[in-house]
């Protein structure tokens, strides 16, 4: 639950413990006075509006119980390839992230490259699968949309032959257009 939700639930249930410290306080006004009082406020059309709007306060907040959860994503520790009998294979994310970030410098028109390697869980018995977000900085002029094809193509090739892993999510997000020299590589004049 998000915290604007967590803040809506906050003041309705704020509301409601007033509401019910009112119905317990009434058997200390006599009956007429606030049966007047009670006819007055729902006779307004502010009452009807802030009912509606408590109505859907309300029903949204139930959508929100009963859905389920959203995927868990982690960043940290270890993403097993294998486990067998004798034990389990883990690679270190930041592993993976290093070796995907040589593989997409190697590529041509990419000037930096920063990944993000993701351990992601759809649902709480859900296998969990590796997702890599690349953040690049590319050269100006280079198609873009052929360059992040042939970067994941990269990344999935070398992740298949290292580590034996199919079909890796692989997001690309394009950060910047620049014409620097990246770092550790010179010119010659």
């Amino acid at each position: 639950m998000g915290i604007i939700n967590r803040f809506l639930l906050f003041v309705s249930m704020i509301g409601l413990a007033l509401l019910s410290v009112l119905v317990l306080c009434m058997g200390v006004l006599p009956e007429p006075v606030w049966l007047n009082e009670i006819h007055y406020i729902l006779s307004r059309r502010e009452t009807v509006v802030v009912s509606v709007v408590l109505l859907l306060v309300a029903l949204h907040l139930l959508g929100v119980s009963l859905r389920g959860r959203a995927e868990r994503t982690h960043e940290r520790g270890d993403f097993i390839l294998l486990q067998g009998a004798e034990g389990g294979v883990r690679v270190a994310l930041p592993a993976i992230r290093a070796m995907a970030e040589r593989t997409l410098l190697s590529l041509h028109g990419i000037r930096m490259a920063k990944v993000r390697a993701q351990r992601v869980r759809a649902s709480k018995n859900a296998p969990e699968t590796l997702r890599l977000v690349l953040d690049l900085t590319v050269s100006r002029g280079t198609p873009v949309a052929s360059l992040t094809e042939a970067a994941a193509a990269a990344i999935r090739t070398e992740l298949r032959e290292t580590m034996g892993l199919e079909d890796v999510a692989v997001e690309s997000h394009i950060t910047a257009f620049s014409d620097a020299v990246p770092a550790g590589k010179r010119r010659v004049v």
